[in-house]
């Protein structure tokens, strides 16, 4: 199916994990990685999490999910990590709704809780044979790690990330900082709420 034939979803939120979602999110992760696996990942590279997998990752992270038309269709999981960055450890989208502004939602909702956690920058590693992913995160104000422009926060966390004796990435990987930015205005107070709305946002 082409992008043209497609149809965006009506109503779009953006919520933590619930049970409810686990079945929907599994498939997610199947098609996401089978994305990967088509141009040569393997399993181990881009594996495929179990529902307790899912789980146990609010353990440790914040998880957001954006649910299409009452569908779980994607989810992202997010840690704050020294000296203060916030880590994306995953963010997937069901090929199927990629380009419809859900990625971008869920961005959103780490810039605005890292930012309620007085957290400045957010962290990524990304494929870069993955040219779809790169794409994803450059158009949503993503950087590598290249030049002076490189927040003191970031250069921090690089440091403490190698002086662990683990390599910051794998082969291929790439690194890719943003901004949080400031809070958004806040919406005229007859808007819908943007959790819940009725259109989709775009990219």
């Amino acid at each position: 199916m082409s992008d043209d034939d497609r149809t965006p979803p009506k109503r779009v939120r953006v919520s933590g994990l619930q049970e409810a979602h686990l079945a929907d999110l599994i498939e997610v992760d199947h098609a996401c990685a089978a994305m990967y696996h088509a141009i040569g990942f393997d399993a181990a590279e881009v594996p495929i999490r179990s529902n307790l997998e899912l789980v146990t990752l609010t353990r440790d992270h914040n998880v957001f999910v954006v649910e299409a038309d009452w569908k779980a269709v994607g989810y992202t999981a997010w840690r704050d990590e020294a000296p203060g960055v916030a880590y994306v450890e995953e963010l997937n989208v069901s090929p199927d709704l990629q380009r419809f502004g859900l990625g971008a939602l869920l961005l959103k909702a780490i810039r605005d809780d890292a930012r309620a956690n007085r957290i400045k920058q957010v962290v990524v590693r990304a494929w870069t044979k993955a040219k779809w992913a790169t794409a994803f995160y450059q158009a949503n104000g993503f950087y590598e790690l290249t030049g002076d422009a490189v927040p003191d926060a970031v250069r921090a966390w690089v440091v403490t990330k190698e002086a662990s004796g683990r390599p910051l990435v794998r082969p291929g990987e790439v690194v890719m900082w943003t901004d949080v930015g400031p809070a958004p205005p806040p919406p005229p107070e007859d808007e819908e709420d943007d959790a819940d709305r009725d259109t989709p946002a775009t990219e």
